[in-house]
């Protein structure tokens, strides 16, 4: 039975992909078979100070509970850099990847950006009370706060550089999350990657426009050749 795994956005949940796996649920694959869908919940943020590494460990562990050696898979945002290190330890198991706001990728950083990372962290050595970083970060706690450095600091390139297989690159025109210029980066990468924007659409395109996007992952699953 083929399986497609959804992986999602930091802080979503086995229901993120809700729409999309659904449908797949009920759809069929080239065979004729059904897929076995696969969509956990991964801890974002988690109890206990977490590493890339750590996420990886807990899918890997449910890939092997339901003893799956290759599938198709379809990430999100923070999801997409768990394809990236899964691809790495495992070159085969992917069949397909479908990337949509995919994150990983460090951007250069300009120096309007440098300065304000250098005056954040000078005054935070002083003592002074400071403010900043995403709505997300500020919500966490220590562990949380933790965890999510350790995701941000990583760059995937070399292990981005790993994927072999057919990529579909989904991406909303309007993403301040994961802009357009960390698409650039990632089709520079995967040269070979069929790229689609959706050029009214944000971070969360995959929902924005839930029908044209399944329609797009399933013309590329029908009509990408395996590798």
């Amino acid at each position: 039975m083929p399986t497609i795994l959804f992986l999602h956005g930091w802080g979503g949940n086995a229901d993120s992909f809700a729409p999309i796996s659904q449908y797949f649920a009920r759809a069929t694959a080239t065979n004729g078979e059904p897929y076995q869908i696969l969509a956990p919940s991964l801890p974002c943020p988690p109890s206990k100070v977490y590493n890339l590494e750590d996420y990886a460990d807990d899918v890997d562990k449910l890939l092997q509970t339901y003893n799956v050696a290759h599938c198709i898979v379809i990430a999100h945002s923070f999801g997409a850099r768990l394809v990236a290190i899964l691809n790495a330890r495992h070159p085969k198991l992917f069949t397909k990847i479908v990337i949509t706001g995919g994150a990983g990728l460090k951007s250069r950083c300009n120096l309007c950006v440098w300065w304000k990372i250098c005056w954040y962290k000078f005054r935070r050595r002083l003592g002074w009370r400071v403010t900043g970083g995403s709505a997300d970060y500020r919500r966490l706690d220590a562990n949380g706060k933790q965890t999510f450095q350790n995701i941000i600091r990583r760059d995937l390139t070399w292990e981005v550089r790993q994927i072999k297989v057919p990529v579909l690159l989904i991406w909303g025109a309007r993403d301040q999350d994961t802009p357009l210029n960390q698409l650039r980066r990632w089709r520079k990468l995967l040269p070979q990657a069929k790229t689609i924007i959706y050029h009214r659409c944000g971070h969360f395109a995959y929902l924005e426009n839930t029908a044209r996007f399944i329609q797009d992952v399933t013309h590329f699953l029908w009509s990408s050749p395996n590798v």
